[in-house]
């Protein structure tokens, strides 16, 4: 592929221009791989060293390419973990990381996504066996085709997570009284200044509480102009007036400001294994504790007792039906999008003014950002074996191949 020159590309349509930079992306990161097959290279033949200059081959990729430390660390990195190492005694072994060398190899991923792969196998728990890391790899490889690093660093910490929901043993005294903290101080005009640190339940709680009330709220003559702190301190004097009153509580999307807990029916009678709070993983004692002090609606698996189709009778959601939406898409379900139900709204996939039901298998669950996108682009979304799936436009991906949010699917 000759270079490209301005002159050339303006006479281009727009989808010719679209392509060229699709192959040129490609290019670049099949490059990057043949880069570090030549960086194992040097590293297993010592060359660096040898030179009497270099004490390790960062030092000279960063003395030949003028990069700095860190970009020329994680070459050395990505070198290791994609072609494999040497050892002292001349061996080589195996790359660590096969899967994401051939994806990186047919340009399917970048190499920011190959930092996060490492980075997420790399921390997987001691107790992570190689058929672990090798499943976690498979992944975490998929996800990165259809979505950013950030995004892929997310579902390596699900997948850590999920191989050791536990996490480190808590110490006893924290189980009786969680750690939390409010440093309160009045000023001499009357004004309150403070800070606090909350364990994970009431931190849960407090942001539930805050949401319905932090939204912009502009008028008919101007826009809501306060600043996102202003609009969180006129919402915590909100809460504190309905805890003054205690007579009644704040909506969201028709919802009572409730604290949504996850858990099999098993582990909530035995009080043996973890459910979700808010998106947190607690205990099960811990949550039957809260469900003894607090308002909380136990979503429990496999529950069937609530009306899940209301039909046509109307285009708003009601309760039964969000909270059976929460339980399924647990987020935003558009794919990679890590907002949580609370910031979400309920969508039709078939729009209800073309006749489509209020039942959950019409309706998925998506921030507003991404509300607009299905409304405004070319991405559709379906319904397939009871689960959101997104197909991205053809400039995305030429095959149009369907989507899904793996981040929320593996809070289970």
């Amino acid at each position: 592929m000759a270079a490209l020159t301005p002159e050339h590309v303006s006479s281009l349509s727009d989808t010719a221009v679209l392509d060229a930079l699709r192959e040129t992306e490609i290019r670049r990161r099949r490059l990057y791989r043949d880069e570090l097959v030549l960086v194992a290279e040097i590293e297993a033949r010592g060359i660096a060293t040898s030179r009497g200059v270099h004490i390790e081959t960062s030092a000279l990729l960063r003395d030949m390419f003028n990069l700095s430390s860190p970009e020329a660390q994680r070459m050395v990195a990505h070198a290791e973990a994609l072609c494999g190492t040497v050892t002292p005694t001349g061996a080589r072994l195996d790359p660590r990381l096969p899967v994401v060398a051939d994806a990186l190899g047919d340009g399917m991923i970048s190499p920011g996504h190959v930092e996060a792969i490492r980075k997420a196998v790399t921390g997987l728990p001691d107790t992570a066996s190689p058929e672990d890391r090798a499943i976690a790899e498979k992944i975490l490889c998929e996800a990165a085709i259809t979505s950013e690093p950030s995004h892929v660093k997310r579902l390596g910490d699900e997948i850590a997570l999920r191989l050791d929901p536990d996490g480190d043993e808590p110490k006893e005294k924290d189980l009786l009284r969680p750690q939390r903290r409010l440093d309160v101080q009045e000023t001499r005009n009357g004004r309150v200044l403070g800070r606090f640190d909350l364990d994970t339940e009431t931190g849960a709680l407090l942001t539930t509480l805050l949401s319905p009330h932090t939204a912009p709220q502009p008028t008919e003559d101007e826009p809501d102009r306060r600043s996102r702190s202003e609009r969180y301190g006129d919402a915590f004097r909100d809460i504190l007036t309905l805890a003054a009153q205690c007579e009644s509580t704040p909506n969201e999307a028709g919802e009572p400001a409730t604290l949504m807990v996850s858990i099999t029916l098993e582990e909530l009678k035995s009080g043996i294994g973890h459910g979700l709070v808010d998106g947190w993983n607690l205990s099960a004692a811990q949550i039957r504790r809260i469900a003894c002090d607090a308002a909380v609606v136990p979503v429990v698996l496999g529950s069937k007792s609530e009306i899940l189709d209301i039909g046509r009778a109307t285009r708003v959601v009601p309760r039964a039906i969000r909270r059976a939406l929460i339980r399924r898409d647990r987020g935003c379900s558009f794919p990679a999008c890590a907002k949580k139900a609370k910031w979400c709204q309920a969508h039709h996939v078939r729009h209800w003014a073309w006749g489509g039901p209020t039942a959950l298998d019409n309706l998925v669950l998506i921030c507003a950002r991404h509300h607009q996108v299905i409304h405004h682009s070319e991405w559709e979304v379906r319904i397939r074996q009871g689960f959101p799936e997104y197909i991205p436009p053809s400039y995305v991906d030429p095959e149009r191949r369907p989507r899904r949010n793996t981040l929320h699917t593996m809070r289970t």
